[in-house]
């Protein structure tokens, strides 16, 4: 990849905000092709809030009168005859109960119709049921006679369109005699979390036994109204009945809350109650729903709250959170939801990334799951006190989509960065220091090591001489030619360029870098040097600039290497008497009119040909004088003569 295309690509923002379209379009993609998998899981980890959110009391204003096991062993197999039915109706109005919902359907003539519709005809409101089938697929069948038309209320369009229809059987109820269907919504898992609050047949709309049953409670003084939700926070449609309310969805729809535990409601035995079994108190002034749980009885259906249930139990748990005005639903701006959480999210993982400078692909992961955590909790939060439904497992994606990108690409770009840092690095420093410091830890203690090597200190002579009498970019220019070279030569022969200061430079063989007969590469790098400085170097020389030299002193010994001063400063250096003494050399160079001066521990380790002794000196700034030896170089005459004329001008002004 291009180096410009990876350093615009690469800046922290641009490759976040990358990272973050990326999660979007992925969870997009995700919600298209897992649409069905990603509902139920929503519906089941969202019903999951009602187990730690559950009611505390029992209701008692709902009872649940079951025809269960004991009463199926007591009085015989379902269905009962209409004479124990009309019998059991009968005790629950001398027990003093309010209303009567049957979750029972008498869709077909029978012996004892007569006594049973005496019975439903009681002062006491009762509200029998009956099923509608939503199945276009089917033929439609029709039977017995439909009761409950909203006055009113055609076939809006919150409602379902019904195929057929099961109804109490002909002459069974009054003209004036309520009915609620009990028709499920099942879900891909069987689970019932949705029931039609209005089903439209032939231009009439019937309500379900739930709604039904408030309506009947009213006696008339009230007919159910259908609105649209009219704020944000409503829903798309509320259907009144008298100071209850029930939200329903575009299609007509109430969610069913599961809110109330299994353990909550007051179920009594059918068979208590036509023994006289049950107390008075618990069924006096309540609402009452009778159904059939036994084996057998094809009303068990399953729910969020485990395993299989009376379906007279769903109908209870919708009318108890209308009676509490706790009817989840999804308020209409529910579709601003999954792009704001999303937004929440991303500044908050952007926020954890501004704060974190280290640690980014630990502390990104966390965050992310706390994220996760956040959105569950406000879901419920929002569930229970509000009693919105807005799902959290579209943002949940998106979370795990943003927070792995997210900590993918950071860790991609602390990589480049790192790899940058250290190219930066390398070229300031030899690469071998470089990568040995790259991964040492900032605060470890200095560690340096002794070699045994050779010191190579090359000085550009008369360089700021020759930068006063020319401009700043020549002279740039001229000290670039001249590092550049110097390293290039330095390398070619196996050694380091360890430092660059001012107008000079010191290479170490067997330094950073491991190299055998460094002493003999040594001295041969210094030759090269010297021959291609001289061709390179500009042949200048006048009485305001003196000409462009070359000076270079060799010497072997042992050296301290490292990286020494405060962990936020530090430098990497090279010391030593070794050191001293090829510095010392260097500026003897001029004095002695030798362009490259070796000391006397190479030449003893060596014993390199073309070598001149020079006698014993004492260097600058070292205590005891070394013999010194002349290394034989090729000469440029006009060179020579150009250094000589400098020479005899400087004495002549002396």
């Amino acid at each position: 990849m291009d180096q410009r295309i990876k350093n615009w690509l690469f800046h922290p923002w641009r490759l976040r905000i990358l990272a973050l379209g990326s999660a979007a379009s992925l969870t997009i993609l995700g919600v298209l092709l897992w649409s069905g998998p990603l509902r139920q899981w929503d519906e089941r980890s969202g019903s999951a809030v009602w187990s730690w959110g559950g009611a505390e009391k029992q209701e008692r204003r709902v009872v649940v009168v079951d025809i269960d096991e004991k009463s199926i062993q007591a009085l015989g197999s379902w269905p009962w005859p209409r004479e124990r039915t009309a019998l059991l109706l009968q005790r629950l109005d001398q027990a003093g109960v309010s209303l009567k919902l049957l979750d029972i359907l008498f869709d077909a003539p029978r012996a004892g119709d007569e006594v049973l519709h005496q019975a439903l005809a009681s002062p006491i409101p009762t509200v029998a049921a009956e099923l509608f089938s939503l199945d276009a697929g089917h033929d439609r069948y029709h039977s017995g006679i439909l009761a409950g038309a909203l006055p009113g209320i055609s076939c809006p369009a919150a409602s379902l369109n019904a195929q057929g229809y099961l109804a109490p059987t002909a002459g069974l109820l009054s003209s004036t005699a309520l009915a609620g269907h009990i028709t499920p919504i099942l879900d891909p898992d069987g689970s019932i979390r949705r029931v039609p609050g209005l089903i439209c047949d032939q231009g009439k709309s019937y309500l379900s036994l739930p709604l039904a049953g408030a309506w009947a409670a009213l006696q008339g003084e009230a007919v159910p109204q259908l609105q649209r939700g009219r704020k944000w926070t409503d829903p798309d449609w509320w259907l009144t009945v008298g100071d209850w309310r029930m939200p329903l969805d575009a299609r007509g729809r109430y969610r069913v809350s599961y809110q109330v535990p299994r353990s909550g409601w007051v179920a009594v035995s059918a068979v208590d109650v036509l023994e006289g079994k049950v107390p008075a108190s618990l069924l006096r002034g309540a609402w009452v729903l009778v159904g059939a749980t036994a084996f057998g009885a094809g009303d068990a259906v399953p729910t969020p709250q485990g395993g299989a249930v009376g379906g007279v139990e769903v109908h209870a748990q919708a009318l108890a959170a209308l009676l509490d005005d706790r009817t989840p639903y999804t308020p209409q701006l529910a579709s601003f939801w999954p792009v704001t959480a999303a937004l929440l999210v991303s500044l908050g993982l952007l926020g954890v990334l501004a704060k974190t400078r280290r640690s980014a692909g630990l502390v990104l992961p966390l965050a992310g799951g706390a994220s996760l955590f956040a959105l569950y909790g406000l879901h419920g939060i929002l569930l229970l006190s509000w009693h919105w439904w807005l799902g959290w497992v579209i943002p949940a994606l998106y979370t795990v989509f943003a927070t792995a990108l997210l900590t993918g690409f950071e860790l991609m770009r602390v990589r480049f960065e790192r790899e940058r840092l250290y190219h930066h690095l390398s070229s300031y420093l030899p690469a071998a220091v470089a990568q040995e410091i790259s991964r040492q830890d900032p605060t470890a203690q200095v560690q340096a090591a002794h070699r045994e090597a050779t010191v190579l200190s090359v000085d550009l002579r008369n360089f700021s001489a020759y930068c006063e009498a020319h401009p700043p970019e020549e002279s740039a220019l001229l000290l670039h030619l001249f590092y550049t070279t110097a390293t290039r030569v330095v390398e070619e022969y196996g050694g380091v360029v360890e430092q660059m200061v001012g107008d000079g430079l010191m290479a170490v063989w067997n330094g950073s870098e491991l190299c055998v007969e460094h002493g003999r590469r040594g001295l041969a790098a210094a030759k090269a040097l010297w021959r291609v400085l001289s061709a390179q170097l500009p042949m200048t020389g006048d009485r305001r600039s003196p000409p462009i030299d070359v000076g270079m002193g060799l010497e072997s010994g042992m050296v301290l290497m490292g990286s020494f001063g405060p962990a936020q400063r530090r430098v990497h250096t090279v010391l030593g008497e070794t050191v001293s003494v090829a510095a010392a050399l260097q500026a003897m160079t001029g004095e002695l009119a030798c362009p490259v001066l070796v000391g006397p521990q190479l030449v003893n380790a060596v014993h390199p040909e073309g070598v001149q002794s020079l006698g014993q000196f004492l260097l600058p700034g070292l205590s005891r004088p070394r013999a010194l030896y002349s290394l034989t170089v090729e000469l440029d005459p006009q060179r020579l003569r150009l250094v000589y004329d400098a020479e005899e001008r400087q004495q002549a002004t002396a």
